[in-house]
């Protein structure tokens, strides 16, 4: 059975497999490309086609060509309307609607062609892709007819495989910067040789190079309308394309001109490097914020200066404007180690290795033998909580960190909490994780739920003991104690690895006990 390794991106996705000697190796297409563009057509009798034939077949029909799938993962109310030619609130029930799982599955088979006998997998997603998005990642791969073994973070991937490659010997903090088509992650990890330990990530699930596109294209559409009176429609996907085509060539000249063949007939457009610049002013931003909040984590404050390297992983980080970028900010040019296509597939791939030791023949045992891998949590995980008000001396819900983000794994953290009137029959537990240390119940995501019968009669201020145990697997053991009684109830929850749980939100109240703070 294949050792596999699959890299699901935005705009391009990659497979890699574990070779008869321990080596990953990206896998090419029967068109001999080594990444298949993340794009399928689905045709009016319901034929899919995925990658470079999907682009060729989506020329006269662009409503049923579907890109950038993964920047709705997260949203499982969502739905592509072919009759629209976008994502719409709505039912896959619905007819010509088709769901961001089912999607992302037409192209995991795609990639899963791309050899023999493979079955178990290890998929890459974004350090900071929500609760949501990684169980219709997971939904994906089963409807592709793949057992993930475990979720793996792109960056954590990136430097996996960094610190394998042959003759590289790594030592101190390595700044991963990843910004691909549609996600942008940094993560800081402690590597010495084969040894990683993740410090902290950030990231932005909907930033990426397809932004940058965008903006070139409302360039675009602004000249023309100005020139011939009409927009460009942005579902014309030769539009983003010719805008992509203008983003390289800005990338090594001042100026780019392309002829437009818009709704009032053909029209050659000049873009500067000034005005594409100032067009995404605000996403450099949002990645400078992103860096520096990187560096000034909650485990370890770092200065530029303690970052022995940059690594640049992504298709988007090629644009010399990143370079810049990440030069002027770290006070040192990033290295180019790896090829930024293909680096986190191959990571996903040694790790599926690491999971599969049983599987492994000899040499693949030895060439991945000394590798350590320790992981983080990326989000605050609580629970929601009543705490009296000193001001209304009324109870207010309020979200409660148990986990905080960055804390090692394994770990295991208990907070008490007591109960809020005598005679409480059963509290109800939601378990909460955010991406930053929010109070506010309002804004956070509701991942599980479960609940804790009391004993009659039982008065107020009993103390609950709420314990997190979160393992390497990405499991983590969520259990609620009545101290006096002994009652306990709890749930697991899968945050990183084969399947996961959702609360449905409903309208049950909101865990009825009292921090003790």
């Amino acid at each position: 059975m294949a050792i596999i390794g699959i890299d699901l991106g935005t705009t391009y996705s990659a497979i890699a497999v574990l070779d008869d000697i321990g080596n990953p190796e990206v896998l090419s297409s029967l068109d001999d490309s080594r990444v298949t563009p993340s794009v399928v057509y689905i045709s009016a009798n319901n034929k899919i086609i995925v990658g470079n034939k999907a682009k060729s077949a989506g020329i006269g029909d662009p409503n049923r060509v579907i890109k950038a799938v993964k920047k709705e993962m997260a949203y499982d109310d969502k739905v592509f309307d072919v009759n629209k030619g976008m994502f719409v609130q709505g039912n896959q029930d619905l007819k010509n609607t088709y769901s961001p799982a089912f999607i992302s599955a037409c192209i995991l088979k795609e990639l899963k062609n791309y050899t023999q006998d493979v079955k178990k997998v290890v998929v890459t997603v974004p350090a900071l892709f929500s609760d949501a998005a990684k169980k219709a990642t997971q939904d994906a791969a089963n409807d592709a007819g793949l057992e993930v073994l475990e979720l793996i973070h792109e960056p954590t991937a990136a430097v996996l495989h960094y610190s394998n490659i042959p003759g590289v010997n790594l030592s101190g903090n390595i700044l991963v910067f990843d910004l691909g088509g549609g996600t942008f992650d940094v993560t800081i990890a402690n590597v010495q040789g084969k040894k990683i330990n993740i410090i902290t990530s950030r990231g932005d699930t909907n930033l990426g190079g397809t932004d940058f596109d965008k903006e070139i294209f409302n360039l675009l559409s602004e000249k023309y309308k100005k020139e011939k009176g009409n927009s460009l429609d942005k579902k014309n996907g030769q539009y983003f394309e010719v805008a992509e085509k203008i983003k390289r060539i800005l990338s090594v000249k001042e100026h780019a001109s392309e002829v437009i063949d818009g709704p009032s007939g053909p029209l050659k457009i000049k873009i500067t490097r000034d005005e594409y610049l100032k067009s995404i002013d605000s996403y450099l931003d949002r990645i400078k914020m992103l860096l520096d909040d990187c560096l000034d984590n909650e485990e370890r404050k770092l200065q530029p200066n303690e970052i022995s390297e940059t690594l640049l992983v992504g298709g988007s980080s090629r644009t010399p404007i990143i370079t810049e970028l990440v030069t002027k900010k770290m006070g040192k040019a990033p290295v180019k180690g790896v090829n930024v296509d293909e680096a986190v597939a191959s990571g996903a791939a040694l790790y599926a290795g690491l999971l599969s030791k049983d599987e492994l023949n000899a040499a693949q045992k030895d060439s991945i033998e000394n590798i350590e891998l320790q992981d983080i949590t990326n989000f605050y995980l609580g629970t929601s909580a009543l705490r009296l008000n000193n001001a209304t001396q009324k109870y207010e819900t309020y979200n409660s960190i148990i986990i905080p983000r960055d804390t090692k794994l394994p770990c295991s953290e208990t907070k008490d909490y007591y109960t809020t009137y005598d005679g409480q029959e059963r509290i109800n537990i939601k378990v909460t994780s955010s991406a930053t240390n929010e109070e506010n119940i309002d804004f956070v995501d509701v991942i599980g739920e479960y609940a804790l019968d009391l004993p009659p009669d039982t008065p107020a201020d009993g103390r609950i003991d709420t314990t997190y145990a979160y393992d390497t697997s990405g499991i983590m053991h969520c259990e609620t104690v009545h101290v006096s009684s002994g009652n306990t109830n709890g749930t697991d929850i899968i945050i990183k690895g084969t399947s996961s749980t959702k609360s449905n939100n409903d309208d049950n109240p909101f865990l009825n006990f009292d921090d003790d703070d």
